[in-house]
Protein backbone atom coordinates (compact mmCIF):
# COMPACT_ATOMS: atom_id res chain seq x y z
CA UNK A 1 0.00 0.00 0.00
CA UNK A 2 1.35 3.42 -1.09
CA UNK A 3 1.06 5.59 2.51
CA UNK A 4 2.36 8.67 0.99
CA UNK A 5 -0.47 11.09 2.06
CA UNK A 6 -2.46 8.86 3.83
CA UNK A 7 -3.79 9.30 7.16
CA UNK A 8 -3.70 6.85 9.93
CA UNK A 9 -5.40 6.55 13.26
CA UNK A 10 -3.32 4.14 15.79
CA UNK A 11 -4.50 3.19 19.39
CA UNK A 12 -2.47 1.98 21.96
CA UNK A 13 0.33 3.92 20.11
CA UNK A 14 2.51 4.57 22.97
CA UNK A 15 4.04 1.26 23.24
CA UNK A 16 4.80 -1.95 21.80
CA UNK A 17 3.16 -2.73 18.70
CA UNK A 18 1.41 0.22 18.56
CA UNK A 19 4.61 2.53 19.20
CA UNK A 20 6.08 0.28 16.36
CA UNK A 21 3.86 0.31 14.11
CA UNK A 22 2.90 4.58 14.38
CA UNK A 23 6.86 4.59 13.65
CA UNK A 24 7.08 2.04 10.54
CA UNK A 25 3.86 4.09 9.07
CA UNK A 26 5.25 7.04 9.24
CA UNK A 27 8.55 5.95 7.62
CA UNK A 28 5.93 4.78 4.78
CA UNK A 29 5.36 8.17 4.38
CA UNK A 30 1.70 8.45 6.51
CA UNK A 31 0.82 10.85 8.94
CA UNK A 32 -0.05 9.54 12.17
CA UNK A 33 -2.25 10.34 15.08
CA UNK A 34 -1.23 8.26 17.57
CA UNK A 35 -3.28 7.90 21.13
CA UNK A 36 -3.29 6.26 24.34
CA UNK A 37 -3.78 7.14 27.66
CA UNK A 38 -0.19 7.44 28.63
CA UNK A 39 0.92 11.52 28.06
CA UNK A 40 4.38 10.87 28.76
CA UNK A 41 5.19 8.01 26.60
CA UNK A 42 3.55 9.98 23.98
CA UNK A 43 5.46 12.33 24.02
CA UNK A 44 8.60 10.52 23.28
CA UNK A 45 6.89 8.80 20.30
CA UNK A 46 5.95 11.73 19.02
CA UNK A 47 9.33 13.18 19.54
CA UNK A 48 10.12 9.58 17.76
CA UNK A 49 7.88 10.86 14.55
CA UNK A 50 9.02 14.45 14.25
CA UNK A 51 11.84 13.74 12.14
CA UNK A 52 10.33 11.35 9.75
CA UNK A 53 6.45 12.26 9.59
CA UNK A 54 6.22 16.18 10.40
CA UNK A 55 2.68 16.61 10.58
CA UNK A 56 1.80 13.47 12.74
CA UNK A 57 0.46 13.84 15.96
CA UNK A 58 -0.41 12.47 19.31
CA UNK A 59 -3.36 12.72 21.66
CA UNK A 60 -4.36 11.22 25.13
CA UNK A 61 -7.38 9.14 24.45
CA UNK A 62 -9.20 6.47 26.68
CA UNK A 63 -10.99 4.22 23.82
CA UNK A 64 -13.94 3.23 26.20
CA UNK A 65 -14.92 6.89 26.07
CA UNK A 66 -16.98 6.56 23.02
CA UNK A 67 -18.04 10.04 22.12
CA UNK A 68 -14.70 11.16 23.13
CA UNK A 69 -13.14 8.96 20.27
CA UNK A 70 -15.66 10.33 17.88
CA UNK A 71 -14.66 13.79 18.71
CA UNK A 72 -10.91 13.13 18.74
CA UNK A 73 -12.00 11.03 14.99
CA UNK A 74 -13.98 13.63 13.84
CA UNK A 75 -11.61 16.02 14.48
CA UNK A 76 -8.42 14.43 12.58
CA UNK A 77 -10.65 13.69 9.43
CA UNK A 78 -11.75 17.79 9.42
CA UNK A 79 -7.63 18.73 9.78
CA UNK A 80 -6.62 16.42 7.21
CA UNK A 81 -9.48 15.47 5.16
CA UNK A 82 -9.37 11.73 4.97
CA UNK A 83 -8.46 8.80 7.24
CA UNK A 84 -7.31 6.09 5.42
CA UNK A 85 -5.95 3.28 8.16
CA UNK A 86 -7.34 2.80 11.55
CA UNK A 87 -5.48 0.19 13.46
CA UNK A 88 -7.18 -0.77 16.96
CA UNK A 89 -4.23 -2.07 19.11
CA UNK A 90 -5.28 -0.44 22.37
CA UNK A 91 -6.17 -3.05 25.23
CA UNK A 92 -5.15 -4.27 28.94
CA UNK A 93 -5.21 -7.60 30.33
CA UNK A 94 -5.19 -9.03 33.69
CA UNK A 95 -4.00 -12.86 34.38
CA UNK A 96 -5.67 -13.73 36.78
CA UNK A 97 -8.02 -16.41 38.39
CA UNK A 98 -11.98 -16.95 37.90
CA UNK A 99 -12.23 -17.24 41.48
CA UNK A 100 -10.72 -13.84 42.12
CA UNK A 101 -11.85 -12.31 38.86
CA UNK A 102 -14.20 -9.28 39.57
CA UNK A 103 -17.39 -8.51 37.55
CA UNK A 104 -15.13 -4.58 37.27
CA UNK A 105 -12.66 -6.79 35.49
CA UNK A 106 -14.47 -8.93 33.41
CA UNK A 107 -16.32 -5.52 32.44
CA UNK A 108 -12.98 -3.00 31.80
CA UNK A 109 -11.67 -5.78 29.36
CA UNK A 110 -15.09 -6.13 27.34
CA UNK A 111 -14.98 -1.61 27.37
CA UNK A 112 -11.61 -1.17 26.29
CA UNK A 113 -10.65 -4.47 24.36
CA UNK A 114 -13.73 -4.64 22.71
CA UNK A 115 -15.69 -1.61 23.10
CA UNK A 116 -12.82 0.63 22.00
CA UNK A 117 -12.16 -1.04 18.91
CA UNK A 118 -15.69 -0.75 18.24
CA UNK A 119 -15.83 2.97 18.95
CA UNK A 120 -13.01 3.63 16.93
CA UNK A 121 -14.38 1.76 13.70
CA UNK A 122 -17.92 3.40 13.55
CA UNK A 123 -16.52 6.71 14.19
CA UNK A 124 -14.07 6.04 11.37
CA UNK A 125 -16.48 4.69 8.95
CA UNK A 126 -17.90 7.27 7.82
CA UNK A 127 -14.80 9.42 6.41
CA UNK A 128 -13.56 5.63 4.69
CA UNK A 129 -17.33 5.15 3.24
CA UNK A 130 -17.23 8.67 1.49
CA UNK A 131 -13.32 8.26 0.22
CA UNK A 132 -14.40 4.92 -0.99
CA UNK A 133 -11.51 3.20 0.54
CA UNK A 134 -9.93 2.22 3.35
CA UNK A 135 -8.01 0.34 5.79
CA UNK A 136 -9.11 -1.55 9.25
CA UNK A 137 -6.76 -3.90 11.38
CA UNK A 138 -7.81 -5.36 14.75
CA UNK A 139 -5.05 -6.59 16.81
CA UNK A 140 -6.67 -9.47 18.20
CA UNK A 141 -4.67 -12.59 20.46
CA UNK A 142 -4.49 -16.51 19.75
CA UNK A 143 -6.49 -16.68 23.18
CA UNK A 144 -9.73 -15.52 21.06
CA UNK A 145 -9.52 -18.30 19.32
CA UNK A 146 -8.14 -20.82 21.49
CA UNK A 147 -8.31 -19.40 25.40
CA UNK A 148 -6.60 -20.83 27.93
CA UNK A 149 -6.87 -20.96 31.80
CA UNK A 150 -6.41 -17.39 33.82
CA UNK A 151 -7.47 -15.55 30.51
CA UNK A 152 -11.65 -15.55 30.65
CA UNK A 153 -12.34 -12.22 30.27
CA UNK A 154 -9.08 -11.01 27.93
CA UNK A 155 -10.03 -13.84 25.63
CA UNK A 156 -13.45 -13.23 25.27
CA UNK A 157 -12.82 -9.80 24.44
CA UNK A 158 -10.75 -10.89 21.45
CA UNK A 159 -13.36 -13.42 20.51
CA UNK A 160 -15.60 -10.52 20.37
CA UNK A 161 -13.04 -8.70 18.61
CA UNK A 162 -12.82 -12.05 15.97
CA UNK A 163 -16.07 -12.34 15.53
CA UNK A 164 -17.19 -8.34 14.99
CA UNK A 165 -14.33 -7.83 12.50
CA UNK A 166 -15.41 -11.19 10.39
CA UNK A 167 -19.00 -9.51 10.00
CA UNK A 168 -18.54 -6.81 9.20
CA UNK A 169 -15.83 -7.35 6.35
CA UNK A 170 -18.40 -8.57 4.13
CA UNK A 171 -20.10 -6.13 4.42
CA UNK A 172 -17.58 -3.20 3.84
CA UNK A 173 -15.61 -4.93 1.57
CA UNK A 174 -17.46 -3.82 -1.61
CA UNK A 175 -17.21 -0.46 -0.41
CA UNK A 176 -13.56 -0.46 -0.59
CA UNK A 177 -12.74 -1.04 3.08
CA UNK A 178 -10.46 -3.81 4.16
CA UNK A 179 -11.23 -5.08 7.61
CA UNK A 180 -8.16 -7.33 9.09
CA UNK A 181 -7.68 -9.03 12.05
CA UNK A 182 -3.82 -9.37 13.53
CA UNK A 183 -2.70 -12.28 14.84
CA UNK A 184 0.76 -11.10 16.66
CA UNK A 185 1.98 -14.24 18.21
CA UNK A 186 4.34 -14.06 21.59
CA UNK A 187 5.75 -10.03 21.63
CA UNK A 188 7.67 -10.81 24.95
CA UNK A 189 8.30 -6.68 25.35
CA UNK A 190 4.64 -5.46 24.91
CA UNK A 191 3.44 -4.28 28.65
CA UNK A 192 0.63 -7.17 28.68
CA UNK A 193 3.27 -9.62 27.74
CA UNK A 194 5.60 -8.45 30.93
CA UNK A 195 2.51 -8.41 33.32
CA UNK A 196 1.45 -11.84 32.51
CA UNK A 197 4.84 -13.26 32.85
CA UNK A 198 4.69 -10.83 36.11
CA UNK A 199 1.08 -12.87 36.95
CA UNK A 200 2.52 -16.72 36.57
CA UNK A 201 1.66 -17.04 32.89
CA UNK A 202 3.95 -19.77 30.85
CA UNK A 203 6.10 -18.29 28.06
CA UNK A 204 5.25 -20.17 24.87
CA UNK A 205 7.06 -21.88 22.88
CA UNK A 206 10.20 -19.96 20.88
CA UNK A 207 8.49 -21.24 17.63
CA UNK A 208 5.71 -18.15 18.31
CA UNK A 209 7.07 -15.57 19.40
CA UNK A 210 7.56 -12.21 17.85
CA UNK A 211 9.45 -8.70 18.12
CA UNK A 212 7.20 -5.64 17.67
CA UNK A 213 9.58 -5.35 14.20
CA UNK A 214 8.48 -8.44 13.02
CA UNK A 215 4.58 -7.87 13.80
CA UNK A 216 4.59 -4.64 11.77
CA UNK A 217 6.11 -5.55 9.14
CA UNK A 218 3.62 -8.30 8.27
CA UNK A 219 0.65 -5.70 9.07
CA UNK A 220 2.70 -3.14 6.61
CA UNK A 221 2.53 -6.31 4.17
CA UNK A 222 -0.77 -7.31 4.95
CA UNK A 223 -2.57 -3.83 3.80
CA UNK A 224 -1.90 -5.10 0.04
CA UNK A 225 -3.56 -8.53 0.76
CA UNK A 226 -7.13 -9.56 0.77
CA UNK A 227 -6.78 -12.06 3.18
CA UNK A 228 -9.44 -11.35 6.51
CA UNK A 229 -6.40 -12.60 9.00
CA UNK A 230 -2.97 -11.80 9.50
CA UNK A 231 -1.05 -14.18 11.31
CA UNK A 232 2.59 -13.24 12.49
CA UNK A 233 3.04 -16.57 13.76
CA UNK A 234 1.86 -18.91 11.14
CA UNK A 235 2.13 -21.96 14.20
CA UNK A 236 -0.38 -20.55 15.94
CA UNK A 237 -2.69 -21.31 13.29
CA UNK A 238 -2.32 -25.13 14.22
CA UNK A 239 -4.37 -24.57 17.56
CA UNK A 240 -7.46 -24.15 16.71
CA UNK A 241 -7.29 -26.90 14.17
CA UNK A 242 -5.81 -29.80 16.88
CA UNK A 243 -8.71 -28.24 19.01
CA UNK A 244 -11.43 -28.99 16.78
CA UNK A 245 -9.87 -32.84 15.46
CA UNK A 246 -8.53 -34.09 19.06
CA UNK A 247 -9.89 -31.87 21.58
CA UNK A 248 -9.13 -34.12 24.68
CA UNK A 249 -4.83 -34.05 23.66
CA UNK A 250 -5.44 -30.36 23.14
CA UNK A 251 -7.07 -30.24 26.81
CA UNK A 252 -4.21 -32.03 28.05
CA UNK A 253 -1.53 -29.93 26.45
CA UNK A 254 -3.14 -26.63 27.64
CA UNK A 255 -3.51 -27.83 31.36
CA UNK A 256 1.10 -28.90 30.91
CA UNK A 257 1.93 -25.86 29.03
CA UNK A 258 -0.28 -23.15 30.91
CA UNK A 259 -1.17 -24.78 34.21
CA UNK A 260 -4.33 -22.54 35.66
CA UNK A 261 -3.24 -19.27 38.15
Amino acid sequence: MDLHGKVAFVTGASMGIGRQLSLDLARGGAVVVGVARGVDALRELLAALRPVSPRSEIVALDVADAARVREVIDDVVARHGRLDVLINNAAVEERRSILQTTLEDVERAMRVNFGGMVHCTLAALPAMVRQGAGRIVNVSSAVGRSPVPGEAAYAASKAAMIAFSESISYELAPKGIRVQVLFPGYVADTRIAVQARAAGQTVPPRWVHRTAAQVSRAVLRALDDDAFEINAARLETLAPIVRAVAPALYRRAIVRTQPPP
